[in-house]
């Protein structure tokens, strides 16, 4: 089964970049997870389209947001359950390395269509 992680920070305008020493812990956690991490990386919100009261809306880009959607991750996994302990693993990162950063990991199933 494929997940999906995102991860959201909620006080990014409050404390800058990520610690070198967090990005070199999440670099050696996707080496442990070898080939069950199909792939991650960082991402920045470049605007929003939407369609309400069928009129088409197209929004950004954002330079500023009280959220912030900076990365995500998709793991090929045998269960949801192995799929929490890698959320675990990231967020223990944060904990020890940037306990400064608030945020959360929104774990999704992917549900293939083919």
């Amino acid at each position: 089964m494929k997940y999906l992680t995102m991860v959201t920070t909620t006080n990014a305008a409050d404390i800058g970049a990520p610690p070198a020493e967090l990005m070199m812990a999440i670099g050696e956690l996707s080496q442990e997870a070898g080939s069950k991490l199909i792939d991650n990386g960082g991402m920045a919100k470049m605007g929003l389209g939407a369609i309400k009261n069928g009129k088409l809306k197209i929004d950004g880009p954002f330079t500023e947001t009280k959220e912030v959607v900076a990365g995500f991750a998709i793991y090929e996994l045998d269960s949801g359950a192995e799929a929490v302990e890698w959320v675990r693993k990231f967020l223990e990162l944060h904990e020890a390395l940037w306990p400064q950063w608030e945020g959360e990991v929104e774990l999704l199933e992917i549900m293939s269509m083919g």
